[in-house]
């Protein structure tokens, strides 16, 4: 029997890098439906990234008019969550 480990169906894409000013930390823009449990644990299990803190902003999707000649068609962008994820660098400096 082995472990049971959990491997969500979200996607998870990197904004920002860590800079000069942040070094430890990164930014994330991830799906709504993600807690900051489960952006830990993708992150532990698939990248095995040691995470210190997260914080987490929710956006709403824009949205947009397109003014033909007629009719108005206006649509929205999907919604979205931004993670900011703080580095354990202490953990990441032991496991080299």
């Amino acid at each position: 029997m082995g472990v049971k480990e959990f491997f969500p169906s979200f996607f998870m894409q990197l904004v920002t890098m860590p800079t000069r000013g942040r070094p430890n930390q990164a930014a994330f823009r991830v799906s709504p439906k993600m807690t900051k449990l489960e952006i830990k644990e993708y992150l532990w299990k698939i990248y095995d990234v040691p995470v210190k803190r997260i914080m987490t902003q929710n956006y709403l999707g824009r949205r947009k008019r397109i003014y033909g000649i007629r009719k108005i068609v206006s649509y929205k962008k999907p919604d979205f969550k931004k993670a900011i994820v703080t580095l354990d660098v202490e953990k990441i400096e032991k496991m080299k």
